[in-house]
């Protein structure tokens, strides 16, 4: 369907900017880490010409980058969701199909739908509960910045709702015996 393959294509464009956003906090925080409390510090203590740099650079960095430990953590869990819903898509979990193979036809999508209906079943129990966890304390802050863990919960009940469109079109491609609705692998 060209639906999900549009999906796909947004929740991995999504999930590059995520990556590349952690990317960013990690090299801020080395960089001020490293370059500007480490080398500079030491520079600036030697030669008086490069205190005011050195000032400015701690007090630009040292705002941006109090966040830098914490969050690249909380966005590791967004990409790894996102990731499960394209591995899913893309039929990349382990999977354990020896026997399902074997079987006969009938039997195989009985099998399809049980899976299909308990993955489904614990989906939905993890949207409910997600939704009640951010409402309980989604508006708590990090700890180092004001921002509302709710957003970083958020990944939750979105992922677990894009799980559920990959169940059902994994069963429907399971039911109609097809090779499903797999996005095209560009090479």
């Amino acid at each position: 369907m060209r639906s999900l393959r549009i999906l796909d294509r947004i929740v991995e464009a999504v999930a590059v900017a995520i990556f590349a956003a952690s990317c960013l906090f990690i090299l801020l925080n080395v960089l001020n880490r490293y370059l500007v409390l480490g080398l500079m510090r030491d520079l600036a203590k030697d030669w008086e010409g490069m205190r005011p740099v050195y000032f400015a650079l701690r007090d630009l960095l040292g705002s941006i980058v109090v966040t830098a430990d914490e969050v690249p953590g909380f966005l590791l869990v967004w990409i790894a969701f996102l990731g499960a819903y394209l591995a899913m898509r893309r039929e990349g979990h382990i999977a354990f199909d020896l026997l399902a193979e074997a079987l006969p036809r009938r039997p195989r999508r009985l099998l399809a739908c049980v899976n299909a209906g308990l993955i489904a079943g614990f989906l939905a129990m993890l949207l409910w509960q997600s939704v009640r966890m951010i409402r309980v304390s989604g508006s708590t802050e990090i700890e180092t910045a004001e921002i509302a863990q709710g957003w970083f919960m958020l990944i939750l009940p979105l992922a677990a709702v894009l799980l559920l469109v990959a169940v059902a079109a994994r069963l429907r491609a399971a039911l109609s015996d097809a090779p499903g609705e797999q996005p095209q692998e560009e090479g």
